[in-house]
């Protein structure tokens, strides 16, 4: 059939013409543009009036400029432009301004790189750049040459070049040559009428030399049409025959090697079209050289109200979609799995992002968890809030690497074990790894089912270690080791500041230690900077030189045993903290411990508010009787089994030092200083010494004792001693003189006191040395009448 053209323009002719001169011209020079790849295309697959696909002729976002430029630059190792001009991946333009109509959107000025200008003709005017670059390649070489010419870009796509005239120069030049033959390309879409090739049934010619013949084929899409009108030749069997050579005088390789070329360097032209979003990914991740390499069937797609989705089919893998998860491929061990829980129908549903691959390792998100993979251990599912915690810590690069099993549930929970650590979930507790030896000392405590039950809380980093919380207590992990802290004793160390720079006591030096023995229980366990004890009582902090004395008194094994409060601070500057057995009081003297009945004694009497004030030194034991004292500020407490714990101090205390403490003839303390009327005194083993203003404090012994104790000590009629018990008076006897007398003794009389008028009167008689002697009975008052009898007499006084 002879072409004719239904509308006889001088542009249009020239169109025709263009394409007809520059495909003679260039048969014999391009018709080998490339040598064969390992995946060339077969000249079997050639079909006449299918050259190329509608879907892949007019994807216009096939690549975008970055792909286009990475391709020209995929073609062109070295450029070294000996012609004068760069190669395509280097070339720039100054570009003007093209308004829109009704064929193309038209395209901005200013300085362009060959990329840009194909990317923008592409979506300008609706063609896919990938034809705009086999289009480059099939005219002018333009896209593999090293050394491009200037003529070569001048008449880059063979635009506005008519067989009967010179070229036009308004389309001289790389941005007119592109931008307007994709404008001419998509005026034989719009306006099918005005050229000779139509839909359907078409007699095309070999050669511009008519006697070469004509092939009848049946056109089948817009894109082949379009091709043959802008080169109006199909290849002959010799042609097809060398399909990377040449063929006959009759052959013609336009439209021959647009198709070899799409083939070789995008796969197939009339391959299944990958549109939409899954195209756009497939693109994104290499195309034809993507993982998944070419399309293998069309999408599918169910549509329907409330489940819109497409999916297709690749070498080795298959593209997914839906509005709600976009598009993303699965391929390899990963996608094998979601296989094996039938793909989306399966609980894992939709993939929401491709795979992350790093080496010997994998991972892809789905709307249900995650697939893991790793070379050593194969593919696993980790779902819910596992996988979202497992890629918040860096998935397979973070610090538990790829799921080694399928997860494990139990106690209300879940786990699942990763290279180097494992994942736990809880509803209460959310989802949180565990890693290293963390995960290792947690596994010996018996994971999820021990003691310490499911993490709570991601693992913190302080400047000594880690740990991380668990139900049932912590791990904590410092260059000495990994220490479990438990229970109350876990709470308290938490309510502390555990590790924090704010922290009270630090990491832990030792494992929890309990004394099993012990009723109720009691544990222990020591940090950096102190301990906490455990007992009924509730766990209780101990630090700096409380901690000391108590780990020095043999700590909860120890008299005080575990602390039963916290140290408190009183209003004199003292630290105290009670225990089981006692007390620690820490001031300016340093920390010593208060027990037993010592402890009981001081605290009845008032503790460091007390007279006695805070201890100065420890108790001592061992001293006479077995007996024990303790040094106060002001004094001391001593201690037998026989007189129980007294306090003395003051002057008391002092006057019973002068007698020698325990070892003289007064002995332990009985009883606690009393005081009355300003007057004071102490019953010890031996006596009693008794303190007054201005007289001072005197011991009372002996049988004198005894009667001074017998008429009221203090209260008595004598009052206070004024002085020390004088023996080897008259007969080996003895006196004491008192505020308002005095008591005599010998062995044969007894102890008597004299007082009053009859003292006086005694006095007058030269008391024992007179003719009276020494008393021997006590004063008896009748009416106002006093008597009292000596040995030599009776002594009577109104």
């Amino acid at each position: 059939m002879t072409q004719t053209l239904s509308r006889a323009t001088r542009l249009r002719r020239a169109a025709i013409a263009t394409i007809a001169l520059v495909t003679v011209a260039l048969s014999a020079s391009i018709s080998v543009i490339n040598a064969p790849t390992a995946d060339a295309a077969a000249a079997s697959d050639f079909q006449a009036g299918d050259i190329i696909s509608d879907a892949n002729f007019f994807n216009s976002s096939a690549l975008s400029a970055a792909g286009v430029q990475a391709f020209l630059a995929s073609q062109v190792a070295q450029c070294p432009a000996s012609n004068g001009q760069p190669c395509l991946k280097d070339y720039t333009q100054s570009t003007p301004a093209v308004a829109a109509d009704s064929y193309c959107s038209g395209a901005s000025g200013g300085l362009k790189t060959a990329a840009q200008i194909i990317a923008d003709s592409a979506v300008a005017c609706g063609i896919s750049p990938k034809v705009l670059i086999v289009m480059l390649q099939k005219e002018q070489g333009l896209v593999t040459a090293t050394s491009p010419t200037t003529y070569a870009y001048l008449h880059a796509m063979g635009q506005g070049c008519p067989d009967t005239a010179a070229c036009d120069t308004r389309y001289y030049g790389f941005f007119n040559q592109v931008y307007y033959s994709a404008r001419q390309l998509r005026i034989y879409i719009a306006q099918p009428s005005w050229w000779a090739y139509q839909l359907g049934n078409n007699n095309i010619l070999y050669n511009p030399n008519t006697s070469c013949g004509t092939k009848s084929v049946y056109i089948q899409n817009d894109a082949t049409r379009a091709l043959y009108i802008y080169t109006p030749y199909t290849p002959n069997a010799a042609a097809l025959a060398n399909l990377y050579g040449t063929g006959d005088a009759c052959s013609t390789y336009g439209n021959r090697n647009f198709w070899r070329l799409y083939s070789d360097w995008f796969g197939s032209p009339t391959g299944y079209p990958v549109l939409g979003d899954m195209g756009a990914r497939w693109q994104a991740i290499g195309g034809s050289s993507s993982p998944i390499g070419n399309p293998v069937a069309d999408e599918v797609c169910s549509w329907s109200a409330d489940n819109t989705n497409c999916y297709q089919n690749f070498d080795v893998g298959a593209i997914s979609w839906t509005p709600a998860t976009g598009a993303w491929e699965t391929y390899g061990s990963i996608r094998a799995l979601w296989a094996s829980l039938n793909y989306e129908r399966g609980y894992m549903g939709y993939p929401t992002s491709g795979p992350t691959n790093t080496p010997g390792r994998a991972y892809q998100k789905f709307q249900a968890g995650s697939i893991g993979w790793s070379v050593t251990n194969g593919a696993f599912v980790v779902l819910g809030a596992m996988s979202s915690r497992w890629i918040a810590t860096g998935a397979t690069t973070g610090p538990l690497g790829s799921p080694v099993a399928k997860e494990s549930c139990a106690n209300g929970g879940c786990t699942q074990a990763f290279e180097t650590g494992l994942t736990a979930w809880t509803p209460s507790t959310g989802a949180w790894d565990v890693d290293g030896s963390l995960a290792i000392a947690w596994t010996q405590a018996g994971g999820a089912s021990g003691s310490l039950g499911y993490p709570t809380a991601a693992a913190l980093t302080a400047a000594s270690g880690t740990y991380q919380t668990f139900q049932g207590g912590s791990i904590v992990s410092t260059a000495q080791g990994t220490i479990v802290v438990s229970g109350a004793i876990n709470q308290k160390w938490l309510t502390l500041g555990a590790m924090t720079a704010t922290g009270t006591l630090g990491a832990p030096v030792t494992a929890q230690s309990c004394d099993s023995a012990a009723t109720p229980a009691k544990c222990v366990q020591r940090f950096e900077r102190g301990s906490i004890s455990w007992s009924a009582s509730g766990a209780w902090e101990t630090t700096g030189a409380i901690d000391a004395a108590w780990q020095g008194s043999g700590g909860l094994t120890g008299s005080l045993g575990p602390a039963t409060q916290a140290a408190a601070t009183g209003s004199n500057g003292t630290v105290s903290q009670v225990f089981a057995g006692g007390i620690i009081v820490s001031s300016g003297s340093g920390a010593y411990p208060v027990t037993g009945d010592i402890f009981s004694r001081w605290t009845a009497i008032g503790g460091t508010t007390g007279p006695l004030g805070s201890p100065t030194g420890p108790q001592v034991c061992g001293t006479k009787d077995n007996g024990c004292y303790q040094n106060f500020q002001n004094g001391a407490i001593s201690w037998t089994s026989a007189t129980g714990a007294w306090e003395t101090y003051g002057d008391i205390r002092t006057r019973w030092a002068q007698q020698g403490y325990e070892n003289g003839a007064l002995g332990y303390p009985t009883g606690a200083p009393v005081n009355t009327s300003g007057r004071a005194s102490q019953t010890f083993q031996g006596g009693s010494i008794a303190w007054a203003p201005g007289s001072g404090a005197y011991p009372v012994t002996g049988d004198i004792f005894s009667r001074w104790t017998a008429i009221g000590g203090t209260t008595g009629p004598l009052g206070s001693p004024t002085g020390p018990q004088v023996c080897g008076t008259k007969n080996n006897g003895c006196y004491q003189n008192f505020q308002n007398g005095a008591i005599s003794w010998t062995s044969a009389t007894g102890a008597w006191e004299t007082y009053g008028d009859i003292r006086t009167r005694w006095a007058q008689q030269g008391y024992e040395n007179g003719a009276l002697g020494y008393p021997t009975g006590a004063p008896v008052t009748s009416g106002s009448t006093v008597t009292q009898r000596f040995q030599g007499g009776v002594l009577t006084v109104p």
